[in-house]
């Protein structure tokens, strides 16, 4: 399996969100999201948390 070091990007999101809410995000390598199949108009995803691991797949 090959793995990319990649950094979390945090951010304090808008509108009706508490006052110290934080949200995270992570970018994926294109090439991992082109071997899932995921498309503009296919892009729903299942994510899930496995010990210390996240896993995503194509729902």
């Amino acid at each position: 399996m090959e793995s990319i070091k990649r950094k979390v990007l945090f951010n304090k999101p808008g509108g009706t969100a508490s006052k110290n809410s934080i949200m995270a995000r992570v970018t994926l390598p294109p090439e991992y999201v082109k071997t899932l199949g995921i498309t503009p108009e296919d892009r729903e995803i299942v994510i899930s948390l496995s010990g210390k691991k996240i896993i995503i797949e194509k729902a």
